[in-house]
């Protein structure tokens, strides 16, 4: 039967990376581990940069947000293709030789560039959003100090959030359609928006609790500063394996997304003959190329 709810989702995608749990733990720490660490040294970094240094020079600070951008960048693209990959050749095929780690990381390559620039479209879009709707207000509003106080900013805001969360929930599957259908550009927007269809509720649900889980992370340590490393590493770990779940949650929705639409799950890697896994959700059937 196909998951109900976000947990049952979760427990799925637990299952598989419990069954390769050195797999999913390497990936996670090369990959996903620099960017938790990263996150949450920076408190501390910024206030020895604070105390060493008297002034600030802005070209210097540009120079730096450019490179831990870029750093953030490499290192999420990586993981995500690497972990998407692995569950998806985890589910459809739980046979250790046919995704080892070397599969995994010689995966990337292919699935790289096009899904930086898928990734760049969706913020370019998000981003385009903001600003118009910045702009409009503006330009319709007279009185912006109203607006600045807290409640008029919040529903000014609301609708804002309405539309972004609302694109969100539909390009869900962007990046594992990018990894597993070798699709990019506007392409894997319109294939997640209607592969999601009668899974939005999940995909809501999803975007809640990560980003739930990941903002309680970044505010329980963005206004602290640590020096104990023991602490730093722990935390960490746990902020990369909340990311590798989330993905490999979206990993495990699209497969069951396209057996609701009637779609087979197919891997040119496994050969051109197709079995039914034990899936049956009233007319959906969940197919695998073995």
């Amino acid at each position: 039967m196909a998951p109900q709810n976000l947990c049952g989702f979760i427990s799925q995608s637990q299952h598989i990376m419990k069954a390769h749990l050195l797999h999913f733990y390497t990936l996670s720490l090369l990959f996903l581990f620099p960017i938790s660490s990263s996150f949450i040294l920076s408190p501390t970094l910024f206030h020895l940069h604070q105390q060493i240094t008297t002034n600030t020079n802005p070209s210097s600070l540009i120079l730096f947000l450019l490179l831990y951008s870029l750093f953030i960048s490499l290192f999420s693209t990586c993981g995500v293709i690497s972990i998407t990959n692995s569950v998806f050749h985890f589910f459809i095929n739980d046979q250790p030789a046919m995704m080892n780690l070397r599969s995994a990381i010689k995966s990337i390559p292919a699935s790289f560039f096009p899904f930086l620039t898928t990734t760049f479209i969706s913020q370019a879009v998000f981003i385009c959003i903001s600003f118009s709707y910045a702009l409009l207000l503006v330009l319709l509003t007279h009185n912006m100090a109203e607006l600045a106080r807290g409640t008029g900013l919040f529903f000014v805001a609301f609708p804002l959030l309405i539309v972004l969360m609302y694109l969100q929930v539909n390009w869900t599957l962007v990046p594992v359609i990018v990894v597993v259908e070798s699709c990019w550009g506007l392409e894997p927007f319109r294939r997640s928006a209607r592969l999601i269809k009668g899974m939005k509720g999940v995909a809501l649900s999803s975007l809640f609790f990560y980003g739930f889980c990941t903002g309680s992370c970044a505010l329980s340590f963005f206004n602290g500063i640590t020096f104990n490393w023991a602490i730093i590493v722990i935390c960490s770990f746990l902020f990369a394996m909340i990311m590798a779940s989330n993905i490999a949650v979206n990993t495990v929705l699209y497969i069951y997304c396209k057996a609701n639409h009637g779609e087979n799950i197919a891997d040119k890697e496994f050969g051109r003959e197709y079995v039914n896994l034990a899936f049956h959700d009233g007319n959906s059937r969940l197919s695998c190329c073995l």
